[in-house]
């Protein structure tokens, strides 16, 4: 909680406060061999303040979490902890997704356990892809002490391993998908080695064995099914945008800075594709922003308007990855082997952004938004915002 002397948190004062504190978060995800380690910069995050700032302002946070206003500031902090390190930005991003959940389904003494933990500068995850066995919640036949539920299976792409301390994982039950907290610190549990791709190696994405964990029944966020609950599902698919965007800020500027160093910034070839490369992080931006806008004001809308702001989330996320893909083939051309050099920043930054952008069933997702925008009572081509 805040004190009385002390003014609180705002979505604006936290980014301005990230802007003066990106050289040191700069300096703490310095790469190593097998990407950084992001301890020392989410340290960094806790100290300014931004792990609690997705809480309620009454609970000490800034309230980044959701609302309108927190939408513009809060695209604007995952774009500069995108243009920082993407898996920096992808880590804070689940953290912001989780404690939204837990806002918006948890309820009483579960609810207010988790935000004494985020105050006292816990890192929360959402865990969603299921490995082989799929994650379950079944009845525990054992009964209490253990309590009335089990857990069985495992997760993969489980960002943050050993980083996070508590995760929402998905469980699958008769009735449907069901949110579920879990402890995740048990490092017999945690499989790094597991995350065997060639990019975004700092998010530390491996599996998770829930095997045999017994959660509470207050640790069970609402019923089965509320996860989809829109607008705070797909719909929250434009913070994902905001740190892809910010990554291919960082490219842009990566390959300014080398083209400057040798001295071809005159070339009018290379200005060109620099002036393309500006333009779609522009393009990027701008779409991102609005979707943000248009999402966060839908909250306590209509049905309508919470399926067209999902739709309008949606074709951002299409924007967005077209315009970081052509960022990146123009990024290419003027670096040339430079831009596949492992020794040099732009190698890094081009491969985290390639593998970001491969979220789940981008083609699903863009058929979606479609079908949320045609038919008889669909409003006119640049009308449905």
């Amino acid at each position: 909680m805040t004190s009385p002397m002390t003014p609180p948190m705002t979505p604006w004062s936290l980014a301005r406060q990230l802007a003066g504190a990106l050289p040191a978060l700069r300096e703490a995800v310095r790469p190593g061999p097998d990407g950084p380690d992001l301890g020392a910069a989410l340290g960094l995050l806790g100290e300014i303040g931004a792990l609690r700032a997705p809480l309620p302002v009454d609970e000490g946070g800034a309230g980044l979490a959701q609302g309108a206003e927190a939408a513009l500031p809060l695209c604007t902090i995952l774009r500069r902890l995108g243009r920082t390190d993407l898996s920096l930005a992808r880590l804070f991003e689940g953290h912001v997704n989780a404690v939204r959940l837990i806002e918006v389904h948890g309820r009483g003494a579960p609810r207010d356990r988790v935000r004494r933990l985020v105050r006292g500068g816990a890192l929360l995850g959402v865990w969603g892809a299921d490995d082989s066995p799929p994650v379950r919640l079944c009845p525990d036949p054992g009964g209490a002490p253990s309590g009335p539920f089990r857990l069985e299976g495992r997760k993969r792409f489980a960002s943050g391993l050993g980083l996070v301390t508590h995760a929402i994982v998905t469980a699958r039950t008769e009735a449907g998908v069901q949110m579920v907290l879990v402890e995740a610190t048990e490092p017999a549990r945690q499989d790094p080695a597991a995350w065997t791709a060639s990019a975004m190696r700092a998010s530390v994405s491996g599996g998770f064995d829930a095997e045999g964990l017994a959660p509470a029944p207050g640790d069970l966020l609402a019923g089965p099914g509320a996860l989809m609950t829109e607008p705070h599902f797909e719909g929250g698919i434009w913070r994902y945008c905001a740190a892809h965007v910010g990554g291919a800020e960082a490219l842009v500027e990566e390959t300014r800075k080398v083209l400057g160093r040798a001295g071809r910034l005159a070339d009018p070839i290379q200005r060109a594709r620099l002036g393309q490369a500006y333009a779609a992080a522009d393009t990027a931006r701008l779409s991102t922003e609005a979707a943000a806008l248009i999402t966060e004001t839908s909250v306590d809308g209509t049905d309508e308007a919470i399926r067209r702001a999902v739709a309008r989330a949606l074709l951002a996320r299409e924007t967005v990855e077209s315009r970081c893909t052509e960022i990146m083939a123009l990024c290419e051309r003027a670096l040339g082997t430079l831009a596949h050099d492992a020794a040099q920043p732009a190698d890094m930054i081009r491969r985290d952004l390639s593998l970001f952008l491969r979220q789940a069933a981008p083609d699903a997702k863009l058929d979606r938004a479609v079908d949320g925008l045609v038919g008889d009572d669909a409003p006119e081509v640049g009308e449905a915002w």
